[in-house]
């Protein structure tokens, strides 16, 4: 049905609080928005596009050639409107790449990505792009499951925050396919809720994230709790149940000792268990405020001497060392 505003007057003090302008030229060919856009038909505001809207080069140019330079939209959607550029704005991944070159551009990406995901609400424009990046590390890790070797400690611990969660789903999409799960979307759902698993940390401030130092007890409280504000995060989304149980579960533990529900190994998805060892594994090999990053050797002793069983699956661990141990292509 076709919703319309009355009496609108372009020049009425309503328009700054209630709408606000959307040119046109922020849109992009082949993209949906998720909110809605209207236009002025005399001084009546009429809805031209509702969400899931999928624009076409041929509409936009011809919305241009016939004077039609931009919409409005209510003020509330403005952060909605501001997350679709961005996200629709990020440059896609080259496959003329090797899957090694590759992988340095999805963490780029990947990375810009993931600073924009923590400015705001997971709108559809959010999963559209993270569905295509988890899509795009699914494609190298079946090409060459050693281009995982590409990924490198930060040399500036300020990045790792928005660096670590696209690292965490190429260790654990390859981890996952070296176990023998061939299936794309089960890899796909793996590498989304990786890519998502660290979303509510959101809510926490980065300098508790970033302390140089140990937390203190309303510190600590804040950190853990950052999977169940991840959940309420992508609660309203599409997205798989395994993505959710990795953004809820990635702190639990398999003899019980990890947070936010203390489960142990038999409840916990092996998909869990898998991505686990990949955060794990990233946190100890990349620069941090208060720690040094190990190199891969160091790493991977810590977790056999100190992980392995109690906290970590032996399984996945070593899928791990098989995949470090192959040479990208």
């Amino acid at each position: 049905m076709t919703q319309t505003f009355t009496n609108f007057d372009h020049q009425a003090p309503e328009i700054t609080t209630r709408f606000c302008r959307f040119h046109i030229e922020q849109l992009i060919d082949n993209s949906i928005t998720d909110f809605d856009l209207y236009v002025d038909v005399k001084s009546h505001l009429i809805l031209y596009s509702g969400k899931g809207y999928k624009w076409t080069k041929s509409e936009l140019d011809g919305l241009i050639r016939h004077g039609r330079n931009f919409f409005w939209m209510r003020s509330e959607d403005a952060l909605k409107a501001s997350l679709y550029e961005k996200m629709t704005r990020l440059p896609d991944v080259s496959k003329t790449l090797r899957p090694e070159d590759r992988m340095q551009t999805i963490q780029d990406i990947g990375a810009t990505f993931t600073r924009y995901l923590y400015e705001g609400e997971i709108t559809e424009s959010v999963v559209r792009k993270a569905e295509q990046l988890a899509g795009n590390i699914v494609d190298c890790i079946e090409e060459d499951r050693g281009c995982i070797r590409s990924i490198t400690g930060l040399a500036h611990h300020d990045l790792y925050t928005y660096l670590h969660s696209v690292r965490v789903s190429a260790y654990a999409t390859a981890i996952a396919a070296q176990m023998g799960l061939s299936s794309r979307d089960d890899l796909k759902n793996i590498a989304l809720g990786a890519l998502f698993h660290d979303v509510g940390k959101s809510a926490v401030p980065l300098t508790i994230i970033n302390k140089n130092g140990p937390l203190l007890e309303h510190e600590w409280k804040m950190m853990r709790s950052h999977p169940t504000e991840g959940l309420k995060k992508i609660n309203d989304t599409v997205l798989h149940h395994v993505c959710r149980e990795i953004v809820i579960h990635h702190h639990e533990r398999l003899n019980g000792s990890g947070y936010p529900d203390s489960l142990t190994k038999d409840s916990l998805l092996q998909e869990v268990q898998i991505a686990t060892l990949a955060d794990i594994y990233d946190a100890l090999t990349s620069s941090r405020s208060y720690q040094n990053k190990r190199t891969r050797f160091e790493a991977l002793d810590f977790i056999k001497n100190k992980l392995l069983q109690t906290d970590v699956s032996v399984d996945a661990y070593k899928a791990l060392i098989e995949c470090l141990s192959q040479k990208a292509s």
